[in-house]
């Protein structure tokens, strides 16, 4: 079980309940100011391949296909501002359904993705012919057959959503070349939206916490902490990352999206 007045940020046992939601609570790191909430993923054991994508999930999937795409076209052309994808290796983590990995290989490139979810990982080898991993990026798998062979690693909209980021970030740090970069966004909570969110809960002593209860939740695979760009920032200089590019086509403030390039010793 773990604790969580530890923080999963800066690893201070100073984390102290902040916000009471009615399925979770935020706590919120007296050191560093980190949120995050009560709950971890356990993953589910592996079912026989082929036997979760149903015609009902399949068709839940493709109805968010069109949006999914334009959004991981919008993170193509992004890298493309920094990098040509022809001939380079990318590993993305969180894959979903394989969308980015497939867009990156029809760019000329090559590509591998981690996605736990097994009944993505099906949709993805059905549609797209990609084999996703199931290994996290802290697997010995990653840690010890890949160290430094990526050009570039790929984190969308998935850090926020991890059980613990620092150590996420810290392995995938270690997959990296040397000069090599690492591309993510998350959602940020520099956000007005959040800020307001955070007004209201204090304002009515909790009982309208507006969009605190959308930006967070327990259950699988949702989002379980939100960083500032300082906190992110901070983080990836410590584990060797040097931040060298921002993207400002979330005009709205809701998304930290940054570009990285590994530290060469």
């Amino acid at each position: 079980m773990y604790d969580f007045s530890r923080c999963k940020l800066c690893g201070e046992q100073a984390a102290v309940p902040k916000y009471s939601l009615p399925q979770m609570t935020v706590y919120a790191c007296g050191n560093c100011d980190f949120h995050s909430i009560d709950a971890l993923d356990d993953f589910p054991p592996e079912q026989p391949e082929g036997t979760l994508l149903t015609e009902k999930s399949r068709k839940f999937i493709e109805s968010k296909l069109p949006q999914n795409r334009k959004r991981m076209k919008k993170n193509l052309r992004f890298i493309r501002a920094h990098l040509s994808p022809t001939g380079r290796h990318c590993l993305d983590i969180g894959s979903g359904v394989g969308l980015f990995p497939a867009l990156w290989q029809k760019a000329g490139g090559v590509a591998q993705g981690i996605e736990p979810q097994q009944i993505f990982r099906e949709f993805a080898q059905e549609n797209f012919q990609l084999r996703l991993r199931r290994e996290l990026i802290e697997d010995p798998c990653w840690q010890i057959d890949c160290a430094e062979i990526f050009d570039l690693v790929t984190i969308w909209d998935t850090l926020e959503h991890v059980n613990f980021p620092a150590e996420t970030l810290k392995a995938a740090c270690r997959v990296i070349k040397p000069g090599g970069h690492l591309f993510l966004d998350t959602p940020s909570r520099d956000a007005f939206s959040y800020r307001v969110s955070e007004w209201s809960y204090r304002l009515s002593r909790g009982s309208k916490p507006l969009l605190l209860n959308r930006l967070y939740s327990p259950k699988p695979y949702r989002h379980k902490q939100i960083f500032t760009q300082l906190q992110l920032t901070a983080l990836l200089g410590k584990i060797g990352l040097s931040v060298v590019g921002r993207s400002d086509y979330h005009r709205s403030g809701t998304k930290l999206v940054v570009v990285c390039q590994k530290n060469v010793r």
